[in-house]
């Protein structure tokens, strides 16, 4: 059973009495220059956390596509038009077809052509697909074609992820308990970094998912044991305040993210810069 830390001191009469952490906290000062270090360090894991909170939105986003065609975009402009126009069908609202093509070129629908209707059957995209980069040069969704038959799969990578997070925030507060915090934030910042950079280095999907569910573990790891320590060095009276500076932090995070994704438009390059942060965490461990 564990023991709460305290001194042996005497009362007025003589007597010995013991005096909890927080009463000696009060005793010495509760929120001293230590304090203050302890906070402002720690604060930056509670940064780090909303940069991949949010980060699927932009790394997994969903570009304007349609069916690869033959020759689209290799002899030029007039090509490009004349292949859509040939093999890709238009919806109801104008636009077109994301997931199916004809199977035979329509040429009646040429300027001065004077051939009939062909056949109007489609078929699925089985030779890719075709993405509008003007917003996303790369996402993780024209990586490995998650869309259409595909398209749950994308969703599935970020339910892995807050997989992660949850199973972060059950074994992380019972093993910082148990082993000590110190050592359980070291290991869920190496588990951040080591994972993070595997995932953005992912060659194919399921190594992808894999190594966003074990992040998540060790970013809610770091999170929690940080804030943990940061009030537990603090005494009660002004932890309200330290609870209201790392709830900022999230802010601040979240501040970032939209700058990095504004700045840096491959999912690749964006999960890298999001995740080196985690190696300047390690100063939360001193």
């Amino acid at each position: 059973m564990p023991v709460a830390l305290g001194i042996v001191t005497t009362d007025p009469l003589g007597l010995p009495r013991t005096m909890r952490f927080e009463g000696l906290l009060a005793e010495v000062g509760g929120f001293g220059k230590f304090q203050i270090s302890i906070l402002l360090i720690t604060c930056l894991p509670r940064v780090i956390l909303p940069l991949h909170f949010l980060l699927h939105i932009f790394i997994s986003a969903a570009p304007s596509h349609h069916c690869a065609t033959p020759s689209a975009g290799k002899l030029g402009n007039w090509s490009q038009w004349k292949s859509l126009l040939l093999y890709i069908p238009q919806e109801p609202d104008g636009s077109l077809s994301s997931c199916r093509r004809y199977s035979h070129p329509q040429l009646h629908l040429l300027p001065n052509s004077s051939v009939g209707p062909p056949n109007r059957s489609t078929e699925p995209c089985e030779e890719g697909w075709e993405y509008d980069q003007s917003v996303f040069s790369s996402t993780t969704v024209t990586q490995w074609d998650l869309v259409c038959e595909r398209k749950g799969l994308n969703q599935a990578a970020a339910t892995f992820f807050f997989m992660g997070l949850t199973v972060g925030s059950v074994i992380c507060g019972y093993l910082s308990d148990r082993f000590g915090r110190r050592k359980i934030l070291l290991v869920s910042i190496l588990i951040s970094s080591v994972f993070g950079l595997l995932s953005s280095f992912s060659v194919s999907f399921l190594m992808f998912c894999l190594s966003r569910s074990i992040c998540g573990v060790g970013l809610m790891g770091m999170t929690l044991v940080s804030i943990t320590l940061a009030l537990e060095w603090t005494d009660v009276e002004h932890r309200t305040f330290c609870s209201t500076i790392n709830s900022l932090s999230w802010t601040v995070g979240y501040m970032i993210l939209a700058l990095l994704a504004y700045c840096i438009r491959d999912w690749q390059w964006l999960l890298l810069a999001t995740t080196l942060p985690c190696l300047l965490s390690i100063a939360t461990w001193w």
